[in-house]
C-alpha cells in the first residue's frame, strides 16, 4: 500500500507539473493559451505562450529549477517565427528545455497544407487558384507533397545548357549570349529565374529581357562574377516557367493570377501539398557585442519544417567564396552560449537549415536534410567551443546549389562523428573570412579547430571546384575522417578529398582514409608549417596530390610523410606540382603503389620542369626512405583498407589506424 501511494504521489507531481527538483509546462495542439499549462491535461496551445510564462516566472523571482516545457505530438503551425531573447535564458542551474513528450514526434512547421479546388488544365495537370497569393500576400518557390520537395518547372528538365558567349565585365555584367533555341519569350518574363553555375557556387537570377533574335539574355541585377566562353562556359538552367511543365511532380506558381499548376506523381497526393509561409522558424537573438547572450536553453526531439525563401529583386549574385549563404537560415542562434540542439530533424527548408554563433553551444544527434542551402553554419566566438557532434546531414543544396554540409564561418570549434553525404557542394568548408566581413576572435584561431571522425561521401553532386573536406586559415586538425566517391561536374576543378586552401597554416591531416575521389589531397596557394602524416588515399582519377601556387608564391615546410598512396589508374598522376615553388618541403616515409607497376615506367609527375618520372622525384632528393610496394590491404575489393601484419607500411613506421566508429557508428 505504502508503494502504490508512493508512486501516485510521484505521478500525480509529474502530470501537475512540479518535482521537487523541476517545474514541468506542456504544449499541445489540442491546448488553450488560457490554460495554466503546468499539467498535461491542461497544455498550453503555444510555445511562446510557454516561453511568455517561464519569462513571467523570472521576472517574478519564482524561478529557482530547471524547466522542462513538454511539447505534445501533433503539427504547429506556425504564423511567426519563435523568438527568444535573453530574458527567455536559463542558467547553469537551472536550464530550460523545449523538448518533445516521451515517444511523441511534434511538427514545428512555417508552411501550411494548399488549399483550392482543382480542375483539370491538360494532360494530366492540374491546377487551382490560391486567393492569398492571387491578392499579393502569399508567395512561395517551394512546394512539398508528403514531406518530398516537388520540382519547379525548368528547361532543361535533365542536365543544363551551355552559355554561348560572355558578355560584359564586373559589376555589371548582367547578360549572355544564348544557343539558338534554348530560350524563348516565355510567359511572365519576370518571373522567371536563371540558375548559373560558376566554378564553386552559383547566380540566381530573374530575367528582364530575352531578345531572341540576337539571342541576348539580361537580368534585373548583376551575375556577380565574370563568366567564361569557350571549353570551360558557364551551364545553366531556366526556373519557374509554365512552358516547362511537361513532368510528373513538376509545378509552377503564377503569383499573378493565383494560379498553382501541378502534375501529381501519383493519385491522391494534391492533398498532402504544402508550402512554406515564413523564411525562419525559430531565433534566439543574443547580443555579443553587448554582451547580452542567450544562455541554457536546450531543445530536443523536434522536428522542424517548411521554411521558405525570398529573393531581392536584383536576384542572388554569386558570392566571393564557396558556400552560397543566403539569411535568413530557417533555425538561427544568435549570440548564444552553452545552448543545446539535440536529437532534432530539420527539412524542407529553403536556405541552411541551421546557424549558430556564440561559445560553448552543443549541436548534437540531429538530422538534417532537404535543405535548399547546406546543413550547418558555426561560428565560434569567445574560448569554449561549439561543438557539432553526430549529425546526419544530407541531400542539401537544392536551391542554392553551393551549399555545404557544414560551413565554419570562423576557424573554432569541434566538428565529429557527423556523417555527411549527397550534398551539392563541399561536405565541410572552413570559410576564407567571416560571412559577415567582421573580424575573427583571435582566440578562436589559438583554440584549434578540431575536425575528426566524420564520414563524407558522394558530396560535389553538381558543382566543383570543392572538397570532402575544404580548409582555409590556421591550427586545424583533420584527423581520423573516412571520405569517399568525391567526384565533381563536367571539366571544371576536381573533386578533391581534402583540400587545403590559400594561406592555410599550422595544420596537421593525419589518420584520414580517402578513396575513389577524382584527386585525392589539394595543396593550393601559400600554404605555410603543415604536416600531411599517416593518411591513405586511395584510387584517383587524375591525381593523389596537386599542389599549385598560382600566385607565384611559395609553400613553406608543407611535409608529407608516412603516407600510403595506392592508385589503380594508370593514366593518373602520383604529384601534380606546379614548379619547385609548388613543392613539399619533405616527401618521406610513404608507400607507392600501382598494380600495374606504371610507377616506374611512365611518366607520373607533372608540372615540374626535368621532372617527370619517379627517378626523377628521387633525384630531386624526395622520399629517399619511402617504398614502391603492395601496402597488402586486408580486402581493397570490399574497401577494407586495414593492413595485413607483413604490410611493408609498418616498416616506415606507419601506424594503423581505426575506422570503424567513424561517423555515426561510433555513437
Amino acid at each position: 500500500m505504502i508503494v502504490v501511494i508512493i508512486l501516485f504521489l510521484l505521478s500525480s507531481s509529474f502530470l501537475s507539473g512540479t518535482r521537487a527538483n523541476e517545474i514541468f509546462l506542456y504544449v499541445s495542439p489540442e491546448g488553450s493559451d488560457s490554460s495554466a499549462g503546468e499539467s498535461i491535461g491542461e497544455p498550453f496551445a503555444t510555445i511562446q505562450k510557454a516561453r511568455d510564462a517561464i519569462r513571467q516566472m523570472k521576472k517574478e523571482g519564482t524561478l529557482k529549477k530547471p524547466v522542462t516545457v513538454y511539447i505534445r505530438d501533433g503539427l504547429y503551425e506556425l504564423s511567426e517565427p519563435i523568438i527568444f531573447t535573453p530574458e527567455d535564458s536559463g542558467t547553469e542551474s537551472c536550464p530550460i528545455t523545449y523538448t518533445a513528450y516521451k515517444d511523441e514526434n511534434p511538427v514545428i512547421s512555417g508552411g501550411r497544407k494548399i488549399a483550392g479546388t482543382w480542375k483539370d488544365y491538360k494532360d494530366e495537370i492540374k491546377v487551382c487558384t490560391i486567393d492569398e497569393v492571387k491578392k499579393a500576400k502569399w508567395n512561395f518557390r517551394q512546394l512539398f507533397a508528403d514531406g518530398n520537395r516537388q520540382t519547379r518547372a525548368r528547361i532543361p528538365n535533365e542536365d543544363y545548357f551551355k552559355i554561348e558567349k560572355a558578355m560584359g565585365e564586373l559589376p555589371e555584367n548582367n547578360s549572355f549570349e544564348f544557343k539558338e533555341g534554348d530560350c524563348k519569350t516565355w510567359e511572365n518574363l519576370e518571373d522567371v529565374e536563371a540558375v548559373i553555375f560558376h566554378s564553386s557556387n552559383i547566380s540566381r537570377l530573374f530575367l528582364s529581357e530575352l531578345n531572341e533574335k540576337e539571342r541576348i539574355i539580361t537580368f534585373s541585377g548583376s551575375i556577380g562574377k565574370k563568366l567564361v566562353s569557350g571549353r570551360h562556359r558557364n551551364h545553366y538552367y531556366i526556373e519557374n516557367v509554365l512552358e516547362g511543365l511537361d513532368r510528373k511532380g513538376e509545378w509552377y506558381l503564377d503569383r499573378h493570377t493565383g494560379k498553382l499548376y501541378y502534375w501529381p506523381v501519383e493519385a491522391g497526393q494534391i492533398s498532402q501539398l504544402r508550402a512554406p509561409v515564413l523564411h525562419q522558424l525559430v531565433r534566439l537573438k543574443g547580443n555579443i557585442a553587448e554582451n547580452r547572450y542567450v544562455q541554457y536553453l536546450n531543445f530536443t526531439g523536434l522536428t522542424f519544417s517548411d521554411a521558405g525563401y525570398l529573393l531581392p529583386e536584383e536576384g542572388f549574385p554569386t558570392l566571393p567564396d564557396i558556400g552560397d549563404i543566403y539569411r535568413p537560415s530557417a533555425i538561427t542562434f544568435e549570440g548564444t552560449r552553452f545552448c543545446t540542439f539535440k536529437n532534432n530533424s530539420i527539412s524542407n527548408v529553403g536556405t541552411y537549415a541551421l546557424e549558430v554563433t556564440g561559445e560553448g553551444n552543443h549541436i548534437i544527434g540531429n538530422e538534417i536534410y532537404d535543405a535548399g542551402g547546406g546543413g550547418i553554419i558555426s561560428r565560434s566566438f569567445g574560448k569554449e567551443r561549439n561543438e557539432i557532434c553526430y549529425n546526419h546531414i544530407h541531400n542539401c543544396g537544392q536551391v542554392f546549389h553551393g551549399g555545404v554540409g557544414i560551413y565554419i564561418d570562423d576557424e573554432g570549434g569541434l566538428i565529429s562523428h557527423n556523417l555527411i553525404h549527397n550534398v551539392s557542394q563541399s561536405g565541410v568548408y572552413i570559410g576564407k573570412g567571416t560571412t559577415d566581413n567582421k573580424e575573427m576572435q583571435k582566440n578562436n584561431r589559438e583554440q584549434e579547430l578540431i575536425i575528426e571522425s566524420n564520414e563524407i561521401r558522394n558530396v560535389m553532386e553538381i558543382m566543383n571546384d570543392g572538397a570532402g573536406i575544404f580548409a582555409h586559415g590556421s591550427n586545424i586538425l583533420i584527423r581520423g575522417n573516412v571520405i569517399y566517391n568525391i567526384h565533381s561536374y563536367g571539366r571544371g576543378a576536381p573533386g578533391w578529398g581534402i583540400a587545403l586552401g590559400c594561406d592555410t597554416e599550422n595544420t596537421r591531416v593525419e589518420n584520414n582514409l580517402v578513396y575513389r575521389t577524382r584527386e585525392g589531397l589539394y595543396i593550393w596557394d601559400g600554404n605555410k608549417d603543415n604536416t600531411i602524416e599517416n593518411n591513405i588515399f586511395v584510387d584517383t582519377e587524375l591525381a593523389l596530390v596537386h599542389s599549385n601556387n598560382p600566385k607565384d608564391r611559395n609553400h613553406e615546410n608543407v611535409r608529407l610523410i608516412r603516407n600510403i598512396f595506392y592508385y589503380s589508374n594508370i593514366g593518373a598522376d602520383l604529384f601534380k606540382v606546379y614548379g619547385e615553388r609548388s613543392a613539399p618541403a619533405e616527401s618521406d616515409y610513404n608507400i607507392f603503389w600501382n598494380p600495374s607497376g606504371c610507377i616506374w615506367t611512365n611518366p607520373v609527375i607533372w608540372g615540374m620542369k626535368g621532372v617527370a618520372y619517379f627517378e626523377d622525384w628521387l633525384k630531386k632528393g624526395f622520399d629517399k626512405h619511402s617504398t614502391v610496394k603492395d601496402p597488402l590491404f586486408v580486402d581493397k575489393n570490399n574497401d577494407d583498407y586495414s593492413l595485413k601484419p607483413n604490410s611493408p607500411a609498418f616498416n616506415v613506421g606507419f601506424k594503423p589506424f581505426d575506422v570503424l566508429k567513424v561517423g555515426l557508428r561510433g555513437k
